[in-house]
């Protein structure tokens, strides 16, 4: 059993989760930007969420040497049910968790939010919508976001980090809406990013409850197009909240389209997006990865006239050189495909040339289809013929 100790500073701002050495040490440096307030320590909910995932691959049980609310025991053993079924090879086991106490404490009077932000275009539109009370009656009082340096910024990218920092701060000026900045080693100690992100997330926002009542994670892209056994899912990411503190999916009912569409009503912020996590860790978009392409097609089809914050324009010869490394991609190039092809406005080449990467594709994957099954083929007439062997002799 791992049992968890926390370790606060004098001044609230690094926050350490240690074990006794059955697993690796944790921390979080808080860092708040232009004035904002720094989040309060209000108790140790956080560490648990961030070591649960660290904890079920290894295969060890947790004990939090702190009290923790039991909203949030109850979400986490709902949490390890799900995922210890979708992915037992990552979260090998249901473990046992115990803690010094339980608390159930009501939602802060403050009633306030505070939001994931990346400077990206999915977290932009989210903070967005909502400061202009664009949400209808989901609409949250949106008075934080919250960068962290250690996800998609490796550590050591000190000065893209902060190229990064400096673009959020300018869209959260513009939005009325403070910025903290957290940089925490979690990625570094967990079994798999793509599948657990959505706790390092939930961590680092339940440290913000003392005076928010909800935090809000956009959703990667619309219920329509999602793939539910993901790190970040409206399905699983409610079973961090706590009595304390609710845990919100945001925006599922838009794809990415219709983001972009909404964010270029908003001209003053389009120049600070960064959506770039693929090329140099720089702070600013490459414009030719994967990322920075179907942002740019996005753009063409919502509509959003230039300028965009890309170092390069729109060509065909970029589309047709894009990479398709994930089923995501795909999709959404599909996506923007469909929305293209009836718009009269879109450069017909742009639509040819995402046609033709698209042919290119599935040309590849059938071929590759091809090949599996001739594999498996062959691999059953082997394994025929010695069964036919075994039975004759």
């Amino acid at each position: 059993m791992a049992c968890l100790e926390l370790r606060i500073s004098d001044d609230g701002l690094r926050r350490e989760v240690h074990s006794g050495g059955k697993l690796p040490d944790l921390f979080y440096e808080i860092r708040p930007r232009a004035g904002a307030a720094p989040p309060e320590f209000d108790g140790g909910d956080f560490a648990l969420i961030a070591m649960l995932p660290i904890a079920m691959n290894a295969m060890t049980d947790l004990h939090a040497e702190f009290a923790v609310d039991s909203t949030l025991l109850d979400g986490l053993d709902h949490y390890q049910e799900i995922w210890h079924s979708w992915r037992p090879d990552l979260f090998k086991k249901k473990i046992k968790i115990t803690t010094a106490g339980e608390t159930s404490r009501p939602p802060s009077s403050h009633q306030a939010a505070v939001a994931a932000f990346s400077s990206g275009l999915d977290s932009t539109f989210t903070l967005s919508r909502h400061v202009n009370n664009d949400a209808g009656r989901a609409t949250r009082n949106v008075r934080t976001a919250v960068m962290v340096h250690g996800f998609d910024m490796p550590l050591e990218a000190e000065s893209g980090f902060e190229t990064l920092a400096r673009n959020g701060s300018a869209i959260c000026s513009e939005l009325g809406v403070d910025l903290v900045t957290v940089k925490t080693n979690w990625r570094r100690i967990i079994p798999n990013w793509e599948m657990t992100f959505g706790a390092g997330l939930s961590s680092v926002l339940q440290q913000f409850s003392k005076r928010h009542d909800v935090a809000l994670v956009a959703t990667e892209e619309s219920y329509q197009n999602c793939f539910p056994v993901w790190g970040n899912s409206f399905w699983t990411d409610r079973f961090f909240s706590s009595s304390r503190l609710k845990i919100e999916s945001d925006g599922g009912a838009y794809d990415r389209i219709e983001r972009a569409r909404y964010v270029g009503r908003h001209r003053a912020l389009i120049p600070h997006l960064r959506v770039c996590w693929v090329g140099p860790r720089t702070g600013e978009n490459c414009g030719v990865c994967p990322k920075c392409v179907l942002t740019k097609l996005n753009f063409v089809a919502a509509g959003v006239s230039r300028p965009w914050p890309f170092p390069q324009e729109l060509t065909a010869e970029l589309v047709r050189a894009m990479p398709l490394r994930t089923r995501w991609q795909r999709q959404f190039l599909e996506l923007i495909l469909s929305k293209m092809k009836d718009n009269p406005e879109v450069d017909p080449e742009i639509v040819e040339a995402v046609a033709e990467r698209l042919d290119i594709d599935r040309a590849g994957q059938s071929s590759a289809a091809g090949i599996t099954s001739i594999v498996r083929a062959s691999v059953a007439r082997v394994k025929g013929q010695l069964r036919e062997r075994l039975t004759l002799s």
